[in-house]
């Protein structure tokens, strides 16, 4: 980790305003609606602050996808095959970098200033380990998450 990133994760540790945006995200999120408030915040910690700025390029279809994300401010547009879907605050994308290895779906850019919550596999299994019920309720949730995805996939 260098420099920058240690500076990064102590001010997200330390940012109350932050945090608190961060945690309301994930509370609004129907990913981790079965969480505990204790959990969610576990869930904050093992993140990364991720801010963006309009335009920006966050995902690329087709590069290696191995972080999961929540948007906290901000909007984007998630695009794969040939649809595209503007998000905001509360939503997420990526999940299939927790669980597999394959090249990324989608794209992501955003269409606004905002800030993200960025979830690395690597931070995601390590909680998993240091907090095997959460991880049960994780690992639940995403492939509640799959399964949803793939039933919209068929009706499209």
């Amino acid at each position: 980790m260098g420099q920058s990133d240690d500076n990064e994760r102590t001010e997200l540790s330390v940012n109350p305003l932050y945090m608190m945006e961060g945690m309301d995200a994930l509370k609004a999120s129907s990913l981790f609606g079965q969480l505990d408030g204790a959990e969610l915040k576990r869930l904050f910690q093992a993140s990364e602050r991720r801010p963006f700025q309009d335009g920006e390029e966050l995902v690329r279809a087709g590069a290696p996808l191995d972080a999961f994300w929540m948007i906290v401010t901000g909007r984007v547009e998630v695009s794969k095959g040939g649809s595209r879907s503007e998000q905001g605050p509360s939503t997420s994308f990526g999940d299939r970098a927790l669980v597999s290895t394959i090249p990324s779906p989608i794209s992501c850019r955003a269409v606004s200033e905002g800030e993200a919550l960025r979830f690395s596999r690597v931070n995601l299994v390590k909680l998993c380990r240091e907090q095997p019920k959460l991880g049960v309720k994780l690992l639940w949730a995403l492939l509640e998450n799959a399964y949803k995805a793939q039933e919209a996939d068929a009706e499209d």
